[in-house]
């Protein structure tokens, strides 16, 4: 028995030795991991300081207006603009991911916004298939996850409910507005972001019809190549260029592979999508209340109105392109048919027109959502970043003469002024959203539905159909897929209200438009 006591004794006590052990080497390993973080995070501040940037416009300076050999001024001229316009924005952003004095409220939201944004540029290297197996991936998960969130009201007979408890002033037979008003005054504010997503597609149809008439209305466009509106900005961008990359011959080709490597516009929609994301889990702060519904009605207006200002536009005044022989790389003779003239309109442009110029579409979109997801981050280095690598392409875009400097500019200016107007429908909509969510609460506690099967295949079929859109099916045909998923999506939306299957499904739109027309 004392030997048995012995040996028990003996076994404690090794146990406890090598529990001691692995919690000393689990401190260990954080130490470790904590001393590499705060080491990293040196770095990323003193490779981002103001010294940094004041010796980066030095070599700019210096490359520019004294006289040394070429090759020394290239290497300058390099060494300046790389770090200014795509180092320090991506170490930047890196910074913003591994700060951890960002604040619990608010702070987990933007670091994972900017992580967002950072790894889809790494993505971007990978095969355009595997980027978009990861984008529809992310949003199958998404809608799974806030799936098993408990709504507010998530079934239609909760939204007929708040449509019972909304003040009756505006249906009573004493209210004179108009039919549409009060329509839209039974609206809650996540079937106000539908309709915003059904005006983008619209507005988006609309612009690709006007596109097509445009260009085949333009008889010296249609003759050969008319001669372009001088373009100083564009001008000033070829200079520049020539002494960065040392030849001529070789520019055209080195911006367009730095424009691939970095695809800033796909960087955008990721981190517009984990914007939605991070609001819709609620891991912002509370404070402000904004919500997914709130950002994504607001952005889609701010949208539908940019594209809406940019058809008058080019509709108005035809601005002769730059690219020789547009309309022939483009379009097909002018047909006689008026038949023929609706089926060359519904083809998407997806590689852009001829004529459209003012103002840019690629503009509208990419402003549109960095004015969404940078107001939600809240993090001025971020968005110092995300600005400088939007206006890098904006550069890069006119420096090719897709489109005019003015009309890059006024794209970006146009759509920001409007994000700026249309502040008041996401301030209304939270607003709306409070009082419902309140008498929610009063009401009973809804348990989340069963993630089953069935619910797996449903919420999985919308993300393969943006897949296979994404990488199979050929781009003459989306444009009429769009208008039937829309038709369906309105339909749905009058029948049944706005549901959570009814998000994933514009979600899934959302990406599979941008991911086409990008």
């Amino acid at each position: 028995d004392n030997n048995n006591d012995n040996n028990s004794s003996m076994n404690i006590g090794e146990y406890e030795k090598d529990g001691n052990d692995k919690r000393a080497r689990g401190q260990l390993k954080w130490k470790l991991a904590h001393h590499n973080t705060t080491a990293v995070q040196y770095i990323l501040r003193i490779t981002t300081s103001t010294a940094f940037s004041i010796i980066a416009i030095v070599l700019i300076l210096a490359s520019s207006f004294f006289a040394i050999n070429e090759k020394l001024q290239s290497t300058l001229m390099k060494i300046g603009m790389g770090y200014i316009c795509i180092a320090k924005p991506l170490l930047s952003t890196l910074a913003v991911c591994c700060n951890n004095n960002l604040g619990e409220k608010g702070g987990t939201m933007t670091r994972i916004i900017a992580f967002s944004f950072l790894m889809s540029i790494v993505c971007n290297q990978l095969p355009k298939w595997m980027s978009a197996l990861v984008a529809c991936s992310a949003i199958f998960a998404f809608g799974l996850a806030s799936h098993q969130l408990v709504p507010s009201h998530s079934e239609s007979t909760a939204v007929h409910s708040q449509v019972e408890h909304r003040p009756m002033a505006s249906s009573t037979k004493n209210d004179h507005s108009n039919l549409l008003q009060r329509t839209w005054s039974r609206l809650d504010l996540k079937e106000r972001a539908a309709v915003g997503s059904l005006a983008v597609v619209f507005a988006l149809l609309t612009e690709n019809f006007l596109i097509w008439v445009v260009s085949a209305t333009y008889q010296p466009g249609i003759d050969g190549t008319p001669e372009p509106l001088q373009d100083n900005g564009r001008i000033v961008l070829e200079k520049f260029a020539t002494k960065i990359f040392d030849s001529s011959w070789k520019t055209a080709r080195m911006v367009q592979t730095l424009r691939n490597s970095l695809n800033v516009q796909y960087a955008l929609v990721s981190s517009f999508g984990a914007a939605l994301v991070c609001l819709e889990l609620k891991l912002g702060d509370p404070s402000k209340r904004r919500t997914l519904a709130g950002l994504a009605f607001r952005a889609t207006s701010t949208l539908a109105a940019a594209r809406i200002v940019r058809t008058i536009s080019f509709v108005l005044t035809v601005v002769p392109s730059q690219v020789p022989n547009c309309y022939a790389r483009h379009f097909p003779p002018p047909p006689e048919e008026w038949r023929e003239w609706l089926m060359v309109g519904l083809l998407p442009s997806s590689r852009g027109g001829c004529n459209d110029l003012i103002l840019s579409g690629h503009a509208t979109i990419t402003s549109s959502l960095a004015c969404a997801f940078t107001s939600v981050a809240a993090n001025t280095s971020f968005s110092i970043a995300v600005w400088t690598l939007i206006a890098l392409d904006y550069s890069i875009e006119a420096y090719q003469g897709l489109h005019y400097s003015v009309d890059m500019w006024l794209g970006c200016i146009v759509t920001c002024l409007l994000w700026q107007l249309t502040k008041p429908l996401e301030i209304g909509g939270q607003r709306d959203q409070k009082s419902q969510n309140g008498k929610a609460k009063k009401g009973s506690t809804v348990r989340p539905p069963p993630l089953n099967a069935t619910t797996i295949v449903t919420y999985a079929v919308p993300a393969l159909v943006a897949f296979f859109g994404l990488t199979v099916v050929p781009e003459a045909f989306l444009n009429f897929f769009f208008m039937g998923y829309s038709l369906w999506v309105g339909v749905y939306l009058m029948k049944c209200g706005f549901t959570n299957l009814l998000q994933h499904v514009l979600m899934c739109e959302l990406c599979l438009g941008l991911g086409t027309y990008l």
